[in-house]
């Protein structure tokens, strides 16, 4: 019906227009008098400006769904549309919104319950547990729901990705399709248009309970959500308390000849609670600090107000184990620029609810102060060819260390130790180890390393990297031959277990905007299994990948609580030739 209404609207402003010009032009309202304001034929009296045909009218509300599109990622568009015409395009683009995801969340509900009788009648127990496993690892497919045009009602048609498989990631307790309906459906009430700091440009709604947000992509970002779909489903399965942000679902709505793309996701904060400080995180302090009148904090914010999500030591290590694993799995699909969200409720005296992590998804603080909740959010982004141009610019600008965009594998990393370092915090807790221990690596020297600087010698550092994890030695000055004598220490979590140590060599270039990135001279790589195993101690091993360079160094794992009272041992022969070096390779 509201369409309906909107399409009549549409054609008499439409009709109207060229009145309304002719009106300007004469300074005054129609009369007999005035020739031309209306038309002196009397084809012109007689034309209707109405009309039944349904694809007609499916255009001009199309047109009109795009003009909304286009008013909320222009200033110049937004300001030239009165605050009731941007009203009326938000009620075409919401119902066109809310179709789709009723129409795919009902046929979702209704396939369960088809999917459960069947179970229900198996006699064999063989059958059942297939089918149940068909049902819990259940292919991500897209499926296409017509709602055909009647009078004045376009045409919507609507491709739902993934809807299925993404609701029963977590038993259906936040993204099943009744939940989706209840909050979501034909009768659930209006959404609500939400104020974004974005420099995108998409539009967001939330629900009216707060359940759920909608916000709109583009249409490589909806392929690459697609594509990750399949992996963000098993590490779901495997890691339940990731941070990773749920997907109820990916759609395509098109009205008319446009179309929009736009997803659904659970919403990181609990309804319940209200939300009193609220921080998007990047691990970036280059440009990240909140404008006036935005009320989401940055980088710099965070740092500035002396924030941190303050928790117990065992907590921690869980927290920071996850969050790397999550970065691991959007590294893997070149995916960057994503960020964690944090939104901190402040407890009032007598207020307080169970211990780390609660039934309303918020973690409670060590103090029980404050409960945080905790999301990673916004990634649909893709370091391209665009951004790897973006990168390039920030080198020569000399702030790519430290500007928003680099390479995935950077980003990754840069984000997994502002995490570890700024957001989770224990308190009395100086050793930053890991789920399982710590590794502590004891850098002493290199030998006959590759002069990389054109005065015939190099500026060489020790880059030590576990997983996304990575700490360095210092820089020794103008030496082919250096000394570090530099003990390096890293957190070791259970995934890191079947992964490789890799110690690289780095000539420090000073001045990056005119020579470009540090040099590479050379590296070894070591299995972290083999580390735990026993102390490995490595004597002018060769390293991989360069002409020549050797490098001495000794690793060994201490598990989490016996690292303070078992230090790295010094090893027994810090000099060899280069015939008693030990591969590294695994």
């Amino acid at each position: 019906a509201r369409l309906l209404l909107r399409a009549a609207a549409l054609r008499c402003t439409q009709a109207l227009r060229n009145a309304v010009i002719a009106c300007k032009a004469v300074g005054e309202w129609p009369h007999l008098a005035v020739s031309g304001a209306w038309g002196d034929t009397p084809a012109a009296r007689r034309a209707s400006f109405f009309t039944a045909d349904g694809a007609a009218n499916a255009e001009l509300l199309a047109e009109h769904l795009v003009d909304y599109s286009l008013s909320l990622t222009s200033s110049a568009s937004t300001s030239g549309l009165s605050p009731a015409a941007r009203a009326q395009s938000a009620d075409v683009l919401k119902g066109a919104v809310r179709h789709c995801i009723h129409t795919s969340a009902d046929y979702a509900h209704r396939r369960q319950a088809v999917f459960d009788a069947l179970i229900g009648q198996q006699e064999s127990e063989e059958v059942r547990a297939a089918l149940q496993h068909y049902q819990h690892w259940l292919f991500l497919s897209q499926r296409r729901f017509i709602a055909l045009a009647g009078l004045f009602v376009p045409e919507i048609s609507c491709d739902s990705f993934c809807l299925a498989g993404l609701a029963n990631l977590d038993g259906g307790k936040s993204t099943s399709p009744e939940r989706m309906i209840q909050s979501l459906g034909y009768g659930a009430p209006d959404y609500e248009s939400m104020s974004t700091n974005s420099k995108s440009g998409e539009f967001f709604f939330f629900s009216k309970d707060r359940r759920f947000l909608i916000k709109t992509v583009t249409e490589k970002e909806c392929v690459l959500l697609a594509r990750l779909m399949p992996a963000y489903q098993d590490h779901i399965r495997q890691y339940p308390k990731s941070l990773i942000v749920r997907f109820a679902g990916i759609f395509k709505a098109q009205v008319g000849t446009k179309t929009i793309h736009f997803v659904v996701m659970t919403s990181v904060f609990n309804p319940h609670w209200k939300v009193h400080e609220t921080y998007d995180l990047k691990g970036s302090i280059y440009n990240r600090k909140k404008k006036e009148r935005e009320s989401i904090g940055k980088d710099e914010d965070w740092l500035a107000n002396g924030c941190h999500v303050r928790v117990s030591a065992e907590l921690r290590r869980e927290l920071c184990a996850v969050h790397e694993l999550d970065a691991t799995l959007l590294n893997s699909f070149k995916i960057m620029d994503y960020s964690v969200l944090v939104g901190i409720h402040h407890l009032e005296e007598g207020e307080k609810e169970g211990q780390d992590w609660l039934k309303s998804g918020g973690i409670l603080s060590e103090d029980g102060s404050a409960v945080y909740f905790v999301g990673l959010i916004d990634f649909s982004i893709k370091y391209s060819l665009k951004k790897h141009a973006e990168t390039l610019v920030n080198v020569l600008k000399g702030c790519d260390q430290r500007a928003s965009c680099v390479s995935q594998d950077s980003y990754a990393m840069r984000q997994v130790r502002f995490v570890r370092d700024h957001v989770f915090r224990a308190e009395g807790c100086d050793e930053d180890a890991g789920s399982l221990g710590v590794l502590t690596v004891h850098v002493f020297s290199g030998r006959n390393l590759v002069a990389a600087d054109w005065q015939g010698t190099s500026d060489p550092y020790v880059r030590v990297t576990l997983g996304l994890l990575c700490q360095q030695t210092h820089t020794v000055q103008r030496n082919c031959n250096p000394s570090w004598d530099c003990i390096v220490k890293l957190p070791v979590n259970a995934q890191h277990t079947t992964q490789n140590i890799e110690l690289a060599v780095w000539d420090e270039d000073a001045n990056r905007a005119l020579r470009g990135s540090d040099d590479f001279l050379g590296k070894l790589l070591v299995p972290m299994a083999a580390v735990l195993a026993e102390p490995q101690e490595l004597v002018n091993a060769r390293l991989l990948d360069i002409k020549h360079g050797q490098l001495t160094v000794r690793l060994a794992f201490q598990p989490e609580g016996a690292h303070s009272q078992h230090p790295c041992p010094e090893p027994e022969a810090r000099t060899g030739s280069s015939s008693e070096a030990t591969s590294a390779t695994p």
